[in-house]
């Protein structure tokens, strides 16, 4: 028997009756489902009450059909896979019994339950968790691991895990470009899961329900099922059959380090500002360590459009001659200005009113987070667009923060026919800005960083910021760590990189106070350890904001780890909060990153046998040199504060 007969034989999806099907993993019914889906006309079918009209095996036992027709006329068509790899996929078509076209905005490949006598622990715990991703991180919307409780929503994905030992079942959408996906907990039962297609609400900051999709055939959604002994995997594996579908946009060039204006200088930013931050990191943090291949960025963000055309282009043009890069800032799918009938720059005699997104009625959405979608379908918009990017081109930035993407995927009507979802309208407008600003088109790299941006459609960046803002507390630290926690699968799988935001290392516009010595040493961590992006941001104007840099920003040995560009795995699942021990492997050497974000006094513990890592091994912090070496399979780090230690393997025996 070859390898996929045996796969076969192990995982399979089997019609049991009465309109629910089932799959076994490894002789285990791990899961039961039935489908639903609902047409816009408020006609429904439901597999358990429409008959079955057809049940089809593929030859090669990989595939099964299920056929079911209702009384209204509607036909669910529900597709059941196990691919060569051995994962299982589930996928519904709704569709008219006389051949005539349907529309919807829901459908729901799977209701899941409990398979028959599994007898698994995460189906019968009290104290099962499920990871409720957030659909972007917009507003600082953050991970959470949660019990189940009916109505709790997960987007795009989720796993349902046991804290314990770590057995669990992650359900995840494989296609972006059409849907909103959505795994919930039933109203009505929690420990029933509704796979959705078709979700649009306050998660997902939508004023308006999903667009419908029309056709002869409309399918839902492919959703993957994996399952494991240790629900950090399955998290990476899922990672993995994501980027088989769609690899993350290459940069060849390595984590990018640098300067980004925002939290130090905000609006204050001018062409002072920028050009001796740009001489302070050349001449002091460069030399020091803080660089990656011999370059440093210095990133404009918002206010940027203060400093004259001609007089950016020659700041740009001083960069270069010293090796250093430019980068710039846009919020390209949100209009925050107060003026709609103001004309839009690049497109003389139009104005900003024809490409704001509208309801049927023609009415502007409402502002979220402060702005007004725009349609990213219109010519108009386009035409803006294609103009901004060729300036940026030529002023020939290196960088490019894409801001507020959200706002390019909300429900509405757009100005393109064959547009009828949110995911249609922010994945035309991802083509765009990445196909013109591809290497082959403008003939160098050119990185693009996207910041307030949904989760999903991936690829379209290099980096993708995995949280909202963070700036320098203990508060910011833990934010951040909380992404790091739920999110560290997606470096390398779904972007090239996460982005940990920029490092506020004294203090930003918005805090009350410097950060502690601590503090900065946890924020800067947090950023080393994430994937990565590492961007700088305090004002270089008070010389405390210098000495804090020049302090934390010169250890090579870190800066090295950061220049990796892995992300450190979570030791533990951190419920609404984060993780305090991460670890990874870099080269032939184990790392340890402890943290603590509490003002008070307390030991922080890895244990040797959850964190995967060998007792009797030493290990030296890279921050104050001190060694460390586990006591009865367990490191103690006694932590003063918010603080962090980031442990080296010393080399002294084979584990």
């Amino acid at each position: 028997m070859n390898g996929v007969e045996n796969r076969m034989k192990q995982i399979k999806w089997k019609y049991t009756g009465n309109g629910f099907y089932a799959l076994e993993w490894e002789g285990t019914s791990l899961l039961k489902a039935y489908a639903m889906a609902c047409h816009v006309d408020g006609r429904k079918v439901d597999t358990r009450t429409a008959d079955l009209a057809g049940e089809e095996r593929s030859e090669d036992g990989r595939t099964l059909v299920l056929t079911f027709c209702d009384e209204n006329g509607l036909c669910l068509k529900e597709k059941l896979v196990v691919s060569e790899e051995g994962v299982p996929e589930a996928s519904c078509c709704l569709f008219s019994e006389d051949g005539s076209p349907v529309e919807t905005r829901r459908l729901v490949p799977m209701v899941i339950r409990e398979g028959e006598g599994s007898g698994l622990k995460f189906w019968k715990s009290l104290w099962t968790k499920m990871l409720l991703a957030p659909y972007d991180n917009t507003m600082w919307l953050r991970y959470e691991a949660v019990p189940l409780r009916a109505g709790r929503k997960s987007y795009d994905l989720t796993v349902l895990f046991s804290e314990e030992d770590r057995e669990g079942m992650l359900i995840g959408a494989a296609d972006f470009s059409v849907w909103k996906n959505a795994v919930a907990c039933s109203a009505y039962d929690a420990k029933n899961l509704n796979v959705e297609c078709g979700v649009a609400d306050e998660g997902s900051h939508d004023s308006l329900p999903h667009g419908s999709v029309a056709g002869k055939e409309v399918w839902s959604s492919r959703f993957y099922v994996l399952y494991g002994e240790d629900y950090r995997r399955l998290l990476e594996d899922y990672g993995e059959l994501l980027k088989q579908k769609k690899e993350p946009l290459q940069w060849k060039e390595g984590v990018p380090f640098g300067f980004n204006s925002w939290a130090g200088l905000a609006f204050r930013l001018n062409e002072d500002n920028y050009r001796k931050t740009a001489e302070f990191l050349h001449d002091k943090l460069q030399p020091a360590g803080y660089q990656n291949k011999g370059v440093t960025y210095v990133n404009l963000d918002a206010g940027w459009s203060a400093i004259p055309e001609e007089r950016l282009v020659s700041m740009v043009g001083e960069l270069h001659k010293k090796g250093q890069k430019a980068g710039i800032y846009d919020a390209p799918f949100a209009f925050f200005g107060e003026n709609t009938e103001e004309e839009i720059p690049g497109a003389p005699g139009h104005v900003y009113e024809e490409i704001l997104l509208k309801d049927a009625a023609g009415k502007p959405l409402p502002r979220v987070d402060g702005a007004i979608p725009f349609d990213v379908t219109h010519p108009i918009w386009q035409q803006q667009m294609q103009w901004k990017l060729e300036r940026f081109v030529k002023w020939d930035f290196d960088y490019v923060k894409l801001d507020f993407m959200t706002h390019g995927g909300m429900e509405g009507c757009h100005y393109s026919e064959s547009v009828r979802t949110g995911r249609q309208a922010i994945t035309q407008g991802y083509e765009l800005i990445t196909d013109f600003l591809s290497e082959e088109k403008i003939g160098k790299p050119f990185f693009i960083s996207l910041s307030i941006a949904p989760l999903f459609p991936n690829g379209y960046g290099h980096a993708r910021r995995f949280s909202c803002d963070a700036f320098g507390t203990n508060e910011d630290v833990e934010y951040v760590l909380n992404a790091q926690t739920y999110a560290w699968w997606q470096s390398g799988r779904l972007y090239q990189y996460n982005d940990p935001d920029h490092i506020c290392l004294l203090r930003s516009f918005v805090m009350e106070r410097d950060s502690s010595v601590g503090e900065a040493r946890a924020r800067y961590t947090s950023a080393v350890i994430a994937g990565t992006v590492m961007m700088v941001s305090d004002d270089y104007d008070n010389p405390a904001a210098k000495e804090r840099a020049r302090q934390f920003t010169g250890n090579r040995k870190v800066n090295e780890l950061a220049a990796a560009g892995v992300s450190f795995c979570p030791v533990e699942s951190g419920g609404i909060s984060a993780s305090s021990a991460f670890t990874a492997v870099i080269g032939d050497r184990q790392y340890i990153a402890l943290f603590h974000w509490e003002e008070n006094t307390e030991v922080v513990w890895a244990d040797c046998g959850r964190a995967g890592i060998c007792e009797g091994v030493k290990y030296r912090d890279l921050w104050s040199g001190r060694e460390f070496s586990d006591q009865d399979g367990k490191i103690a780090w006694e932590a003063v504060g918010c603080d962090a230690v980031i442990l080296e393997e010393i080399r002294t025996t084979e584990c």
